[in-house]
């Protein structure tokens, strides 16, 4: 298949202010021919095309196969996948949410496999945010809802063959390198392609083979373009990352040609105006809120949403842990919940008579703003949170699903014993749509509402 350009991505020249970033120089990882006749050694491959003037050979033949570009790479990384709890220590789990978590999850979810020409310090500034973006779900969800995401992709394509063992490996290379650098439009440097494959083949011993060999990996490429060491700026930031599935039929057979089957594909993000990262970034984390974009989401994990003792200051700390709403193609929103209260709805007093009674009331919940608050129908999350009255702590829950995007009204009913009263008390919280701008990327605040709960509480006493 062709590749797919999308339309913030076409004809696009290189923006006129250049991107600040600072990148020291180091020593890139070289495709050795020494260390790739190791790992071809440690897949029990022995022969001739495995070692010396041939291996340099082929590597030769694989490079001239590929149509180089100008951007090069401060970082190879691989995607180790989806983690699951069980794979986190339990004060991570318990503090899914917490600002450093997503940092402590990139750690451990992605592996650096190689150097570039150069690094980020520790200060980064767009590692992180490029690892998120591309991430594969988030990749899509940016692909199908923002019209600004500048991506390119080579779909996934199925190459069939019959070939020996050291020519299936050969094609991986050509393919995956091929692919890689199609991706990206403009095109890979050599010395980026040949630290990104450098030890494509390594982890796998032919010891833990079968009758046939399979491996899926991938490699995911932090891009730099036209960078200036001098004034520490560039033209452009991106990722390109490459995933790739090969499999040999009859591999310890090395006296027949056998059966390769090799799926790859790649996709590519290219950013000229970093303003619009942020913008992907925030609503990456936000729509699965912050962590959680990292963990395996058949997992039972709680998406919580925060409520604020006052309004907020509006920027991407208080996005990240609001309520995401549907999104349309100039802004993002969500709403943002504070100053939760509780307002009394009924009262009984039945003090002075022997009868039970029972007190019935229709009672309406949902969102009190000017604009219809539109929750998407994939979002499930949760309000845990505390009113404080009379000296003493009220618990709730509330479970926000698409539901809430229009008010409801139910019928309530509770009864009050001989010769008591009872307070009926809804709880509500404060709210505020929170806007960013995806084209300035600034946050403000756009509309200020209430929202009426469905937790209902009782009491002896007033305690408002």
């Amino acid at each position: 298949m062709a590749l797919i350009v999308s339309e913030a991505r076409k004809g696009k020249r290189i923006h006129l202010d250049r991107i600040p970033i600072t990148l020291n120089e180091c020593s890139p990882t070289p495709l050795n021919p020494e260390a790739l006749t190791q790992q071809l050694n440690d897949l029990g491959l022995h022969c001739e095309e495995t070692h010396g003037e041939r291996l340099k050979k082929s590597i030769e033949d694989v490079i001239s196969k590929i149509k180089l570009g100008e951007l090069t790479t401060f970082g190879v990384y691989r995607d180790g996948g989806k983690l699951r709890t069980e794979q986190l220590p339990n004060e991570v789990v318990d503090n899914i949410f917490a600002k450093d978590a997503l940092s402590m999850l990139i750690d451990k979810r992605f592996t650096k496999e190689a150097n570039g020409s150069w690094e980020e310090g520790p200060t980064e500034q767009y590692t992180s945010k490029l690892l998120v973006v591309q991430e594969r779900d988030n990749y899509r969800y940016l692909k199908e809802n923002r019209p600004d995401f500048p991506y390119a992709e080579e779909p996934e394509k199925e190459i069939k063959k019959r070939m020996s063992t050291a020519e299936a490996i050969k094609e991986m290379f050509t393919e995956a390198a091929t692919t890689c650098t199609a991706a990206t439009v403009q095109g890979i440097d050599k010395t980026t392609l040949e630290a990104t494959f450098s030890n494509a083949l390594a982890d796998v011993n032919e010891s833990t083979i079968k009758e046939h060999y399979e491996i899926t990996n991938n490699r995911v490429i932090m891009l730099v373009y036209d960078y200036d060491p001098q004034n520490h700026n560039c033209a452009g930031v991106g990722v390109v990352t490459c995933e790739w599935h090969l499999e040999i039929k009859d591999y310890k057979d090395k006296k027949k040609k056998a059966k390769t089957v090799l799926n790859i594909s790649a996709r590519s993000v290219l950013y000229e105006d970093t303003g619009a990262l942020d913008v992907h970034y925030a609503m990456a984390i936000a729509r699965e809120k912050g962590a959680c974009c990292l963990v395996d989401r058949s997992i039972p994990l709680k998406s919580e949403v925060k409520v604020y003792d006052s309004l907020p200051p509006a920027n991407v700390d208080t996005f990240v842990n609001s309520l995401p709403c549907k999104t349309d193609t100039e802004y993002a929103e969500v709403m943002v919940f504070y100053s939760s209260n509780l307002q009394e709805v009924g009262f009984i007093d039945n003090t002075l008579s022997e009868a039970e009674v029972t007190y019935s009331k229709s009672l309406t919940s949902g969102f009190m703003t000017q604009t219809t608050v539109g929750i998407s129908a994939e979002i499930n999350f949760e309000i845990n949170a505390e009113v404080y009255k009379a000296g003493a702590k009220i618990g709730f829950n509330v479970s926000l699903t698409d539901q809430w995007s229009k008010s409801q009204t139910e019928t309530i009913s509770f009864r009050i014993p001989a010769g008591k009263k009872a307070f009926l008390y809804q709880v509500t919280i404060l709210c505020a749509r929170l806007r960013l701008n995806a084209k300035t990327g600034k946050y403000s605040y756009v509309e200020y509402g209430k929202f009426l709960t469905d937790a209902y509480k009782t009491s002896e006493k007033n305690i408002v």
